[in-house]
């Protein structure tokens, strides 16, 4: 006890200097360095009670259908005996007790009627503590076999203490710390010095538990007594934290003195069923603790009435909901409620704190106002692994306490039973949330293709407040005052602002799903898909009435540059069967743009020959000569369209040879270069300047047919001033 008491002192002390010390000069840094003192004097008290015990080296579980406390295992001192023996006596120091059922229990305070009986408990481990600080402590199995031990005075390794023990000290060690925490940076908030009260709660009474529940056979009468009266006033003053915080988060329900007179009244209770007031101890540890749990149920329905309108407040009680009361609840229906009726649930205790670790996380988020906006997603998932946890607990001591398994083989068929179970079941109903919850997807797609197809700015914007209406159903719909780059979330998730796209403007979307609930991060990714959807729809539109006015252009121009090179040779051609011929050539020519947009599939040798008879012909009959050097080019492979835009190019230049150069000599040059093929068109005519003449279809159809296959035309005077010379550079595809 010395060493428990020592601890402790010095713990409080630091605690009361840390409180005094936080004013405005000290920081959050040096409170939180005082919580991890706190916590470091308090798991190291415990800790050292637990190793000077003294140590018999043995792991008893008591049998009743073997008539005494089976030996799971055997250490040290007691290595001699037998793993299995079931022992039935205890005998050391003149003094002799045989084995009883409660001699070994975990769960000391929930699992005893009346008073007296607790008191008698306490008084026999006073009995078993002073036999194992006898030199020699003398076991008696079923059988009559006696085992002499001699107990290691110096106490027991650390290593054995199981895994119960160290869940305690890690549970209690989080819980406190992040109390704490959020007590530092909220000081000011009430709920937040109700969840600094849980926490020095669960500072008491959950690494307290482990001491005595992993004790080999007994502890000394007053250190228990002191040890699980901590045990039992912490979690009195858990209970009354969760109620009386319940009663100002998220919002005010009660004066404040209400909350500090539910601590008060749990304070009393302690006292009372501590004088021994209460003739049944399970109705005085259990009773008050159930029904201010119970009663948190009341409150936080009320809260969930009163933030139905404010999903900031609904957020945060759904995290408190979740962590809090779904955990603690849990814990009391699984562990406190049994208890009641008789059951031992001790060995479970130790595994069902680690839910304890869930509840201050919830709260850190909802008081701290953390990424509210997520709960939508995190809510399953906690819930469901919450459940799977609650049913993995209760599976395991029904294995281990109903039916008498060991340990390891509890465990194992618990998890086998839980994943047979649960996960299929998890899934189904995963599915059938999600199916539910899901948008019209279909209607949503109609929507943003009626955008595109939407002519006028103000319909469009219609319709696209119309489409976030359906997916999202906000309270307010406006146009965002602080445009967005990228869907963003403000106010905590409170609103969903979406940027400026295809024309149409940022809007602010507030209260998603009628104000039931935040954005999260995935509406945001859901707003970035639709702006996506809606910028693809408005570039596919503009893509096709560029492609129109494109297709539109080339047709014109081919009319131009083919048929009207044709009917001009035919309109001043005086032979009634060459007037014909070029008819005909009209009329094949103007079949192929319309059905043949692409052009013939000809070659550039077949089309070369052609366009050179054509000119020879156009300009014979002007009286001009036509000089003609190909060099190697039309052995060159070249797409039909480049061949066929090549051929309407030559026509055009000499439509205005014709009509404009008065020439009387026309040389013709192509050549292949590097990836290019090179037409140089010059005539020894009156000449023009390209900046100062005004530009008809004939030299932007050149132009542009030219940059439709990424190449150019340039005209500069030709040789000797005289003239004009056209050169035009064409991929070859």
């Amino acid at each position: 006890m010395c060493a428990w008491g020592e601890f402790m002192g010095q713990g409080v002390a630091t605690a009361g200097r840390a409180a005094r010390g936080a004013g405005v000069r000290t920081t959050p840094v040096r409170l939180l360095a005082a919580a991890l003192l706190v916590v470091a004097l308090v798991l190291g008290g415990a800790v050292a009670t637990a190793v000077t015990q003294p140590w018999l080296g043995l792991d008893l579980r008591f049998d009743a259908r073997a008539g005494g406390a089976v030996v799971e295992s055997s250490a040290g001192p007691s290595r001699a005996i037998p793993r299995g023996t079931v022992i039935r006596s205890v005998a050391a120091g003149g003094d002799l007790l045989t084995i009883e059922p409660k001699d070994l229990t975990g769960q000391v305070d929930g699992s005893f009627g009346p008073f007296a009986e607790y008191q008698r408990f306490m008084a026999r481990q006073g009995r078993y503590a002073g036999m194992m600080r006898q030199p020699e402590v003398t076991f008696t199995d079923v059988a009559g076999r006696s085992y002499t031990i001699r107990p290691d005075a110096a106490g027991r390794p650390i290593t054995s203490l199981g895994p119960d023990f160290w869940i305690g000290m890690v549970v209690g060690a989080f819980s406190w710390l992040i109390a704490a925490a959020i007590f530092v940076f909220r000081p000011n908030e009430t709920s937040a010095r109700y969840v600094l009260l849980s926490g020095v709660a669960a500072l008491l009474f959950v690494p307290i538990g482990p001491i005595y529940t992993s004790r080999e056979l007994g502890l000394p009468e007053t250190l228990f007594y002191v040890i699980n009266g901590m045990n039992f006033l912490g979690g009195s003053l858990y209970a009354a934290a969760t109620f009386a915080l319940l009663l100002y988060y998220p919002s005010k329900l009660a004066p404040r003195w209400v909350g500090w007179a539910v601590v008060a009244v749990f304070l009393a209770w302690y006292v009372a069923q501590a004088a021994g007031l209460f003739a049944d101890l399970t109705f005085a540890r259990r009773a008050l603790v159930l029904a201010a749990l119970w009663g948190a149920f009341g409150l936080g329905a009320v809260h969930w009435v009163r933030t139905r309108r404010d999903p900031v407040a609904r957020a945060a009680l759904s995290w408190f909901l979740l962590s809090w009361l779904v955990v603690v609840s849990a814990f009391g229906l699984v562990i406190l409620a049994p208890q009641m009726f008789g059951v031992d649930t001790g060995a479970a205790e130790p595994y069902a704190f680690l839910l304890f670790l869930l509840t201050y996380g919830g709260l850190a988020v909802g008081i701290m106002r953390y990424r509210l906006f997520e709960l939508g997603d995190w809510w399953a998932r906690i819930m469901a692994w919450t459940l799977a946890l609650v049913l993995l607990a209760a599976l395991d001591m029904l294995f281990l306490v109903g039916l008498q398994l060991s340990a390891g083989l509890s465990l194992s068929l618990a998890l086998l039973v839980s994943g047979l179970v649960w996960l299929p079941l998890r899934g189904f109903i995963a599915e059938k949330i999600l199916r539910r919850g899901r948008a019209d997807e279909r209607a949503l797609f109609e929507g943003v293709v009626q955008i595109g197809l939407t002519a006028d700015a103000a319909d469009q914007l219609a319709e696209w407040t119309q489409v976030l209406k359906a997916r999202f159903d906000p309270l307010r719909l406006d146009i965002a005052p602080d445009p967005a780059d990228a869907p963003r979330l403000d106010d905590h998730g409170l609103a969903l602002v979406t940027p400026p796209v295809a024309g149409l403007p940022s809007l602010r979307l507030e209260y998603a799903h009628g104000g039931r609930a935040l954005f999260s991060p995935a509406d945001a990714a859901q707003a970035q898909a639709l702006c996506d959807m809606v910028r693809f729809v408005v570039d596919s539109r503009d893509a096709y009435a560029r492609g129109v006015t494109v297709e539109r252009r080339r047709i014109a121009g081919d009319i131009h540059d083919n048929l009207g090179a044709t009917l001009l040779s035919a309109l001043h051609s005086r032979d009634g069967e060459r007037k014909d011929r070029y008819i005909r050539e009209t009329l094949a020519d103007l079949r192929s743009i319309v059905t043949e947009p692409a052009g013939a599939d000809a070659g550039l040798a077949e089309t070369l020959a052609r366009s050179r008879k054509e000119m020879a012909e156009r300009l014979a009959a002007r009286g001009a000569t036509l000089l003609w050097s190909l060099e190697d080019a039309p052995q060159v492979e070249v797409e039909s369209k480049v061949a066929q835009s090549l051929r309407a190019m030559l026509r055009e230049i000499t439509n205005n040879v014709v009509k404009h150069a008065d020439a009387r000599t026309v040389r013709v040059s192509l050549a292949a270069g590097d990836g290019d093929l090179i037409l140089d068109v010059e005539d020894d005519g009156v000449g023009f300047d390209p900046a100062t003449i005004a530009r008809g279809a004939g030299l932007d159809g050149l132009s542009e047919r030219a940059a439709r296959h990424g190449g150019s035309v340039a005209w500069s005077p030709g040789e000797g001033g005289r003239g004009t010379r056209v050169t035009v550079r064409l991929p070859r595809a």
